[in-house]
């Protein structure tokens, strides 16, 4: 479950080293708006506003379909005897921008045991004594560290997963992104999908949005299964 919260803002030259390979053929919001507006014939730009919105809601939503550009991801770390905060210094993972969706501590007698999130004014109300140590059983999260609480008292291993936060708003979205450039083209249908149904209220374009937007999306579960080595493709219920 993701936390709210939890995205990793800092910025770094790191954080978008895997968007860098595929600029020059990177298309942006700006040109999916225009290009939306144009196959709408919205010429005044009465609809630029909604257009946005549509995308973003196009976004969120193909953001929970699992392709091999944004899928859930792990990194482990080692804990150490008395020490609470981990951060850069200890898994320089953590300066990338990230969604951190689950903690998990792992024990060789006891396997793997899921940690709980708390938020940092939990955290401190519970454990106002940093001193005590033990097995940690919840996390938490401030100024770019991870807190271990009971803080631990032995060396363990802790593996973290996560996965990449893209965009946010449309104003983090105006410069080069994964979806625009693996996804445009699901991206656009969803949002003219979602625009047609909602603001224009035109069944029949919408329907012919939505098969469209049907037809990008076997084709990314197709390649996400050739990613994998899998010609077995999942539905998600779409």
């Amino acid at each position: 479950m993701p936390i709210p919260g939890s995205s990793l803002t800092k910025p770094s030259a790191q954080s978008y080293s895997s968007v860098s390979k595929f600029s020059d053929h990177a298309k942006t919001f700006g040109q999916m708006v225009a290009l939306i507006q144009d196959e709408v014939d919205d010429t005044t730009g009465e609809y630029s506003v909604q257009i946005q919105d549509s995308i973003l809601t196009a976004l969120r939503l193909c953001e929970q379909e699992p392709f091999f550009f944004n899928k859930i991801r792990e990194i482990c770390f080692k804990t150490q005897s008395g020490k609470t905060w981990y951060g850069y210094e200890d898994t320089a993972f953590l300066e990338k921008e990230m969604v951190i969706e689950s903690l998990v501590l792992e024990q060789k007698d006891a396997g793997r045991i899921p940690l709980l999130y708390k938020s940092v004014k939990k955290a401190q109300k519970e454990c106002k004594n940093h001193s005590v140590q033990g097995t940690p059983v919840f996390y938490t999260f401030l100024d770019q560290q991870i807190g271990l609480f009971p803080t631990p008292d032995t060396v363990e291993t802790v593996r973290l997963f996560w996965r990449p936060v893209y965009f946010s708003d449309s104003f983090t979205l105006q410069g080069e992104n994964p979806w625009f450039f693996y996804a445009f083209d699901l991206i656009k249908a969803r949002a003219k999908y979602e625009l047609y149904k909602n603001i224009l209220k035109d069944a029949e374009c919408a329907a012919v949005a939505f098969n469209d937007f049907q037809e990008q999306l076997q084709l990314l579960r197709y390649e996400t299964s050739r990613h994998e080595g899998c010609s077995h493709i999942l539905s998600t219920g779409f």
